[in-house]
């Protein structure tokens, strides 16, 4: 207000009072001492009525192009900044590539033990591994960017077109791929963590499948159905 608004503007409500016109309100006037070239004269009704004295300071303020490029930068400033950064699905990008290896020891290098049964008999691990992907969608879809663009998507599922160039400019996309990646070791370890637990059950011998499935995915679970 006091970089806006005119000293007659702040002035006494009583100097408003009855007067009809102010001649050195007119932004058409020259400059004067107690009123800067170009800030806008108030309605009327603001220098009638002695209680709209603060409504004719907003008038002024709100006239002034300064002022109005600085709430609307600012506004959007606060409207654009999301919760997570890039730099966060970076580090959960990580996250979501080396924790699932962890698990995979177990069910690879010692699949009776009590300790590995403990640790991946139940969901836990790989409920851990999917609040990371889901993580990853969730910041991702908040950055300006968003994950990949929608049109890009359906242009991998038109089979009049190129889907494999389709699927090769979605990753270009940086929050596209870190999505993908976490989907996919979450996925692999999901299904690596059946074919230990149906090896448990039939007696099966497990690790080779088990670690053909941490490679390369489906395979594993072909080689675990041709070794049953």
């Amino acid at each position: 207000l006091l970089l806006f608004a005119s000293p007659a503007v702040c002035a006494a409500p009583s100097a408003f009072v009855g007067r009809a016109t102010v001649p050195h309100l007119n932004p058409t006037a020259g400059a004067s001492p107690s009123h800067p070239r170009g800030i806008p004269s108030p309605p009327l009704s603001m220098m009638i009525d002695p209680s709209s004295a603060f409504g004719a300071v907003q008038h002024v303020v709100s006239s002034s192009p300064v002022a109005a490029q600085i709430a609307s930068s600012s506004s959007v400033a606060v409207a654009a900044e999301p919760l997570f950064a890039n730099g966060d699905i970076a580090t959960a990008f990580s996250v979501a590539t080396f924790l699932p290896q962890i698990f995979w020891l177990f069910i690879i290098l010692i699949p009776n033990a009590q300790i590995t049964k403990k640790i991946m008999g139940g969901y836990g691990a790989v409920t851990l591994c999917a609040a990371v992907h889901f993580f990853i969608v969730a910041a991702s879809i908040a950055q300006p960017e968003g994950t990949a663009p929608i049109g890009d998507f359906a242009l991998v599922f038109d089979p009049a077109g190129d889907p494999q160039g389709a699927m090769m400019g979605m990753m270009k996309n940086k929050n596209f791929v870190s999505e993908e990646w976490s989907h996919v070791l979450t996925w692999d370890l999901f299904v690596g963590r059946w074919i230990w637990l149906d090896g448990l059950r039939r007696g099966v011998f497990t690790p080779h499948s088990v670690l053909l499935c941490n490679l390369i995915g489906p395979p594993g679970l072909l080689l675990h159905w041709a070794t049953c």
